[in-house]
């Protein structure tokens, strides 16, 4: 009898995939976690220093713009299929500076709004 099922081969599929991701994660997890940090700084800071940025005449929807900007070239770079495999581990470590810089800024935006 049989007993490896399409679901037992998926199931097993799946299990080596979170394998590797674990592996993957902890080979650098400190460094992940230390841009991630940084980035939740810098999105902190950054509601702090924006009223001196209004005082060189940037206006609010130019900075808005290069703040989207920015971050949609950064999703480019690290979601496009064809990058370098040598760029790939500065892809990985600028993405988690952009998911910090924006969880920097919703946390602020709660802090502006109490």
């Amino acid at each position: 009898m049989k007993y490896l099922t399409r679901y037992y081969s998926q199931f097993n599929n799946n299990i080596e995939f979170i394998n590797r991701k674990i592996k993957k994660l902890k080979k650098n997890f400190l460094s992940f976690l230390l841009f991630f940090f940084l980035g939740f700084f810098i999105g902190n800071l950054f509601g702090t220093f924006v009223e001196y940025i209004k005082f060189i005449n940037v206006s609010n929807s130019l900075l808005i713009l290069l703040l989207i900007l920015s971050n949609e070239f950064i999703n480019f770079c690290v979601y496009s299929k064809k990058k370098p495999i040598y760029k790939l581990k500065l892809y990985n470590f600028l993405n988690a500076f952009k998911i910090g810089t924006l969880l920097g800024f919703f946390v602020d935006s709660y802090k502006v709004g109490s």
